[in-house]
């Protein structure tokens, strides 16, 4: 009961107000753009990508980047993803890169 009290009360309000965020900065026009220099050196390695919107994050390999986007070749599929969405990344250890 207390657990969905707090995500009532909690989570679920941060996440409603950074999508009115996005939207509001899309309708004038302002994009974030992400650090280009700084995501060159996550290309071609196995990296968990942490999202806004979901609990879990993603894992794979990062194989471009583009402008707002990143491309990740998962196990069985590709994504491309928003970055306005993404939380953090992080390149996992060095077992996981093949």
């Amino acid at each position: 009961m207390l657990v969905i009290l707090i995500c009532c009360i909690i989570i679920i309000p941060r996440t409603n107000k950074l999508y009115l965020e996005i939207i509001k900065r899309k309708k004038k026009g302002r994009k974030r753009k992400m650090p280009q220099e700084l995501m060159k050196e996550f290309i071609g390695k196995v990296c968990t990508i942490g999202l806004f919107n979901e609990s879990f994050g993603i894992q794979g390999k990062i194989v471009s980047i583009e402008e707002n986007w990143i491309k990740v070749e998962e196990k069985n599929k590709v994504r491309i993803i928003n970055g306005d969405i993404i939380r953090d990344i992080s390149i996992m250890p060095e077992k996981y890169q093949k």
